[in-house]
């Protein structure tokens, strides 16, 4: 059997820290492997280190096994992405490479791309190691790798399974921090006792001298000895407690709470008619987009816009929400949009988290706090500017603005929102919307997403452009 494995390898960018840190792992020639983990954590890093493009900074790689390495493709045109993918992806498998090394290898395909993509890779007789935070490719792996904190851990199984895995981690952990929390409170109990013991022995000798019944001397003495002894046992009890703190921090760290919370609105959402769209047409140059093309929605609904790359999708969104205009046609809309595009550019990023949700959500300081902490926002973090936040704090962020406040949209309108999101992320997105009453115009690649969120109605656009 072929492999390429790492061995006790360590790699680092700068002097912040690994982001492979004594990493040892052995991949394959058969075995459908994905690597997960939060952006910047070091997953393409690996990848290019198992291909050879770049040393460790030490350990050891070993190669018994050609591999091939298809590199992340970020294209902003869906259509052009997806062609350039899709050819990438077949010169991959034309390689006869024994692994397949694949950075986010479903980017930019639409749903027949990905079906091609992933009939040719379960059937394929190589191995491979994917780069993914496309959950229907992981359902279908043979075993999950996570990357955290520079470390490698291994779930046997797919998507489903490691899910469950990490509940049961989570669990483990909050009954751990409970036990922690119990413990801490019986040796905080137990010091208190040992200091009212202390001082009470200490009032009673104080009243048997003044008393005449012992002398200070002997008094002293035996005062000594006894503080001596309890020193003793008070150290060991704070040594005990000092562990449990200790022990306390490190599993709140390992705490997973990106629950957010979205308020009540403060006023009913937008029942009636929406969006609507009459004899539509738009065209580009001399490729027809939409050619009398008709579209009703309702408050209240979840809908999503399906079709080929190139079909009209974004388009047709960017129509609704006036950044282009069509060459015939009616469209009207009703209510409060809200509009979330694929970079997630909604906010200012020279200004800081409160302020973005001030100028958006049109609110007052007080209030734009208390919305940030809702949204996992607390102190100094609420004050960073939107440029230096990480991709889920950017996510989060825009959420806060748009989401946070009790004047919330009508229609919240997304456009690929899961794309280039780590897994996290999606959870936080899909926990958002799923507190969130209003209407959805969803256009997404994302079965797994698209189920979560409880899409009511899919609609195909069938036009090429």
């Amino acid at each position: 059997m072929s492999i390429v494995s790492l061995s006790n390898v360590f790699f680092g960018y700068d002097s912040s820290g690994n982001l492979l840190d004594g990493v040892s792992v052995a991949f394959n020639d058969s075995d459908k492997v994905a690597i997960i983990g939060d952006n910047g954590c070091g997953k393409t890093t690996l990848l290019k280190i198992l291909a050879g493009k770049i040393a460790p900074d030490s350990g050891a790689v070993s190669r018994n096994a050609s591999v091939y390495m298809l590199n992340q493709i970020n294209i902003n045109d869906a259509k052009s992405g997806g062609e350039i993918q899709s050819c990438e992806l077949a010169r991959a498998f034309d390689s006869r490479a024994d692994i397949l090394l694949l950075d986010e290898p479903t980017n930019n395909l639409d749903t027949d791309a990905k079906a091609t993509f992933f009939a040719r890779l379960f059937s394929c007789p190589c191995g491979a190691v994917i780069v993914s935070h496309d959950r229907e490719l992981l359902q279908q792996v043979d075993k999950i790798i996570e990357l955290s904190n520079g470390q490698l851990r291994v779930y046997g199984g797919n998507y489903d399974f490691y899910m469950t895995q990490k509940r049961m981690e989570q669990e483990n952990i909050c009954s751990k921090y409970v036990d922690s929390q119990k413990e801490i409170a019986r040796l905080n109990k137990t010091i208190n006792i040992a200091q009212n013991t202390r001082q009470h022995h200490e009032a009673k000798q104080r009243k048997e001298i003044a008393n005449g019944r012992r002398s200070p001397i002997a008094a002293n003495a035996l005062k000594g000895k006894s503080q001596e002894t309890e020193a003793k046992k008070r150290a060991i009890i704070q040594k005990k407690l000092n562990e449990q703190l200790a022990l306390q921090q490190s599993l709140t760290e390992q705490m997973h709470d990106d629950k957010i919370k979205i308020p009540i609105p403060n006023k009913p959402f937008y029942s009636k008619e929406l969006i609507q769209i009459q004899n539509l047409g738009f065209a580009y140059g001399n490729k027809i987009i939409f050619n009398n093309f008709d579209f009703k929605m309702y408050g209240g609904t979840r809908i999503r816009i399906f079709g080929k790359n190139g079909s009209g999708k974004s388009t047709l969104l960017k129509l609704i929400c006036g950044q282009i205009k069509p060459d015939s046609g009616t469209i009207k809309t009703f209510g409060k949009i809200a509009y979330l595009n694929q970079d997630l550019s909604l906010l200012n990023r020279n200004k800081t988290v409160i302020e973005n949700i001030m100028d958006i959500a049109n609110v007052l300081k007080h209030d734009a706090h208390a919305i940030a902490a809702n949204f996992g926002f607390r102190s100094d973090n609420s004050m960073k500017r939107v440029t230096v936040l990480s991709g889920g704090e950017l996510l989060k962020a825009t959420l806060a603005a748009i989401l946070g406040g009790e004047n919330q949209p009508d229609l919240l309108i997304l456009d690929e929102p899961t794309n280039n999101l780590e897994i996290k992320s999606i959870a936080i997105l899909e926990d958002a919307l799923n507190q969130y009453h209003g209407g959805i115009l969803l256009v997404s690649h994302d079965e797994m997403f698209a189920k979560n969120i409880k899409v009511d109605k899919t609609i195909e656009i069938n036009t090429e452009a």
